[in-house]
């Protein structure tokens, strides 16, 4: 049995049979969570960029401080340059970003994309 990405009991007295928030159409280019992704740890915030040509999501951190952070690397730097974060596990940092819908991409960007 393939496990679905989809819970709908998140939120209280919200089911899956209640109508959508928002319709899933072109109307909008969609992306969806890969499953397994970490919570962020407290503190950092982590932000998705849509890339000019629509083929992936980037992932990146921004710390307490506001710095953006693009690699474990970077990260790994930042935890040892601040004694106050030595207790944050690099493992719960995760660069997967979100699979954009490939039938949400605005016609005209799919002429120039081959997936």
């Amino acid at each position: 049995m393939k496990e679905s990405p989809y819970v709908c009991d998140r939120k209280l007295g919200i089911s899956c049979d209640d109508p959508a928030d928002i319709e899933y159409n072109a109307t909008r280019t969609w992306a969806i969570d890969r499953p397994g992704i970490l919570k962020t740890p407290e503190g950092f915030k982590r932000s998705l960029e849509l890339r000019r040509d629509f083929s992936r999501m980037d992932a990146y951190y921004i710390t307490p401080t506001g710095k953006n952070l693009r690699t474990l690397n970077e990260i790994a730097a930042f935890i040892e340059a601040n004694s106050k974060y030595q207790d944050v596990k690099l493992s719960a940092f995760s660069f997967t970003s979100r699979k954009v819908m490939e039938d949400t991409i605005p016609e005209i960007m799919e002429l120039n994309i081959s997936f």
